[in-house]
């Protein structure tokens, strides 16, 4: 997939954590202040999220507080930009997904009405029972939107090695959660992270 310089374009949602290697215990990191947080960094409003990943790997019951934001612009300036807010939050990583610009994959969105840990502890617990069979955890970010929570993900080629097997956990998930339907889009993923 090339590298767009589309003035247009639109980042999926971006989820972006508070507090540095994240090790759950101890931390009083919540969605707000996450999201107050990435707010102050980015100087826009920025919705309250979680990213939800395994327990077994330090992430809190629910999820990892994070804000959760969409960014307008070129290819270059949604990077420059994510690349900024992760540098200035210490985090690891940071994951970008933009139509025409990045590693070819797929990224999925979904919605669900329940409140934001309840989702979030509900996929953990589901990807988990996944992962014992099929060997593949599916991560995602949640963000609140009004009385909504939209969940997001993209399949991150570095670990997802089979998008056909991804999308049917991804459809098995929402559903056992009670989320709808997700719809998927071909998207290009951008893997940000400090240098090895």
């Amino acid at each position: 997939m090339a590298n767009a310089n589309n003035s247009n374009m639109v980042s999926n949602l971006i989820f972006c954590g508070l507090v540095a290697g994240y090790q759950g215990s101890g931390n009083t990191a919540t969605p707000s202040n996450a999201a107050e947080a990435v707010s102050a960094a980015l100087g826009r409003p920025v919705l309250p999220g979680v990213c939800v990943y395994h327990t077994d790997w330090g992430c809190p019951k629910g999820g990892e507080p994070v804000g959760a934001y969409r960014a307008e612009g070129s290819a270059e300036e949604i990077l420059a930009e994510a690349e900024k807010l992760r540098k200035a939050l210490k985090q690891t990583t940071l994951s970008v997904g933009l139509r025409g610009a990045g590693q070819a994959t797929i990224g999925f969105t979904a919605t669900a009405h329940m409140p934001l840990l309840e989702a979030g502890a509900k996929w953990q617990e589901a990807a988990a029972r996944h992962m014992a069979n099929t060997g593949t955890y599916v991560s995602c970010g949640m963000a609140e939107q009004g009385d909504d929570i939209v969940i997001s993900a993209e399949a991150n080629p570095s670990f997802v090695h089979d998008l056909e097997a991804w999308t049917k956990i991804v459809e098995a998930l929402c559903s056992e959660i009670g989320a709808e339907k997700p719809t998927f889009t071909e998207v290009g993923f951008n893997y940000l992270k400090d240098a090895e």
